[in-house]
């Protein structure tokens, strides 16, 4: 089962940090303007200043926020979004430069949503309980239930907007000179520290316990309904990590 929950995580953590906007020009800046230039425009929606300051583009894919950028943009997504980025402060400590690097210490603060996609993700494997008897065929419930987190964002709001608790994290943020100007290089950690932790895997006690609730309920469903659950695993869950990638190309 842990698979199949791990499957259903990642789609929602895709289809939330991806992006898509093009840069523009901007004025010269030193690398602290650059990172509070990067910074307000996250908090603005302001994509075309962010990309500007930061390496977001990465070959032909972004690294923050792709709904946005969509054709179809749905206004669910601009909430989720605004959401994450509302309480985003931070503090630039110190910056060294040596040739065409610069090393920023930098605190942020954010709230933290580390346990949201927990939540919603324990609570969608008890949908799929749930709805078992009206849908026997399990790996087309898992598929539907996927296609509904990922077509409708704004079930996830109110797992956003129910999370009560802040950090605080010094990160260490490099930036490098191209054509005369200073540009964020961003990773992983600086992306997730800027969305409140929302890619974290880390979640508390409490909602490691609820998730394996879930997942016991549903593997004793499975013995229940006949399912032989050893044979089938790896299966549903590479038929997921297809599905996912056809939801993302």
């Amino acid at each position: 089962m842990k698979r199949i929950t791990y499957a259903i995580s990642l789609s929602l953590i895709c289809a939330l940090l991806l992006t898509g906007c093009g840069g523009q020009n901007r004025p010269v800046q030193t690398p602290e303007e650059t990172i509070d230039t990067a910074f307000s425009a996250l908090k603005d929606l302001d994509m075309a200043t962010f990309n500007a300051c930061t390496n977001n583009k990465v070959g032909t894919s972004y690294q923050l926020f792709s709904d946005l950028f969509r054709k179809k943009q749905l206004e669910s997504n601009k909430l989720l979004a605004q959401e994450l980025v509302a309480d985003l402060s931070w503090e630039i400590n110190s910056v060294q430069i040596e040739d065409d690097i610069a090393t920023a210490s930098v605190t942020i603060h954010n709230k933290d949503f580390s346990n949201a996609v927990g939540i919603y993700v324990a609570d969608l494997i008890q949908n799929i309980n749930n709805n078992q008897k009206s849908n026997p065929n399990l790996t087309s419930l898992i598929h539907s239930t996927i296609d509904e987190a990922r077509n409708s964002p704004e079930n996830l709001l109110p797992y956003l907007q129910n999370c009560t608790g802040d950090f605080t994290t010094n990160i260490s943020i490099t930036l490098k000179k191209i054509d005369n100007n200073w540009q964020i290089q961003l990773d992983d950690s600086l992306c997730n520290t800027l969305t409140g932790n929302l890619g974290s895997d880390n979640f508390s006690e409490d909602v490691e316990k609820k998730i394996s609730a879930a997942e016991e309920l549903l593997t004793r469903n499975l013995d229940r309904w006949g399912v032989d659950v050893e044979k089938n695993a790896d299966q549903w869950a590479e038929q997921l990590e297809e599905k996912l990638n056809q939801l993302f190309q």
